[in-house]
């Protein structure tokens, strides 16, 4: 099949209304440039894949065998992909106009320095999503980011300027990215062996700059971000996301910190984490009945099932990825 423009690739999970929505919006807001629309499903295994298949027949729409996480549908999806480009989405992006896609695919180029584009995303209120990210793990634990951003705050306005258009962040959220296709297999694709939610995107992202490339967010090309899709539907499948946050912060400092570092940095965030989440349930008790205690309760003992598996595996990696050898 002769090359065409770009491959956008978007990895479903039991959020088919979600998706609809996303696939309605190309529809709407019809890109210029010649694509094709990837959809792999993470084996929903909820009866919906052929009705859709037929509802949205001029998608390309692929069962995985598994739910092996994000990474592992990214990186299928981009297999059977033929676009110079590849557009990652997430199924609760939409877009708003037609000059989005276009924008961002002209943008990438353009300027062959920037391994991987993304642009602004907005929450369905208006408001926008971050847009300055930090690759230091110490920087994931919240009470030390917001002190690095009181003390560096002049530092931090005079390389992101409200006034322009193009920031440089050191990496930008999974839920929109664009890279070229022959520099995603060069740094290695998605890191699916490692990641099965979460932290894959800063991983990704230090890949391309570790190949000499920018990472670039354009603050003038706007994608709505709904947030939720099936990561946030009861008390179970919230701590299972939650409990995930907590794994792949672990398998990211394992990968990519090394020494004293590495052994601080498990510590500080294990004692963290349990420590938050001790307190968030203590706090939620009195509404034992409330789904938010439940959620609580239940991502507590997921993450003290996690730091024991770790003892018992010698493992730092999330129990669902395809293949959790060390």
């Amino acid at each position: 099949m002769s090359k065409i423009d770009l491959s956008i690739i978007i990895v479903n999970y039991k959020c088919w209304e979600v998706l609809a929505r996303c696939l309605e919006s190309f529809i709407k807001y019809k890109p210029h440039i010649s694509y094709e629309i990837i959809v792999v499903d993470n084996d929903s295994q909820d009866g919906k894949f052929s009705n859709f298949k037929q509802q949205f027949h001029e998608i390309k729409l692929i069962a995985n065998k598994g739910n092996y996480g994000f990474s592992s549908g990214c990186n299928l999806g981009a297999d059977n992909a033929n676009g110079e480009f590849l557009l990652f989405l997430n199924p609760d992006v939409t877009l708003t106009n037609s000059a989005a896609i276009d924008d961002m695919l002209s943008f990438a180029k353009a300027n062959t320095d920037v391994g991987i584009t993304s642009c602004r995303t907005l929450y369905p209120n208006g408001k926008r999503e971050r847009e300055i990210a930090f690759l230091s793990p110490w920087l994931t634990i919240g009470w030390l980011r917001a002190l690095y951003k009181l003390a560096l705050s002049r530092k931090i306005a005079n390389k992101f300027p409200e006034n322009k258009n193009i920031w440089y962040p050191e990496w930008v959220a999974g839920s929109v990215i664009l890279i070229q296709r022959d520099f995603f297999k060069k740094i290695g694709k998605w890191s699916e062996n490692k990641f099965w939610m979460y932290s894959e995107d800063p991983d990704i992202c230090l890949k391309a700059r570790n190949n000499g490339k920018k990472i670039a967010l354009l603050r003038n090309v706007e994608l709505k971000h709904q947030h939720g899709g099936a990561s946030r539907r009861n008390p179970k499948t919230t701590a299972i996301t939650k409990s995930e946050v907590v794994t792949s912060s672990h398998v990211f400092i394992h990968v990519h910190t090394k020494g004293i570092n590495r052994v601080a940095l498990h510590l500080v965030i294990m004692i963290n984490t349990l420590t938050s989440w001790l307190l968030r349930t203590i706090i939620t008790l009195p509404f034992f009945w409330k789904d938010y205690f439940k959620a609580n309760l239940l991502t507590l003992i997921a993450i003290i099932k996690y730091y024991l598996n770790i003892i018992i595996r010698c493992n730092w990696k999330s129990k669902r990825l395809k293949n959790n050898e060390s």
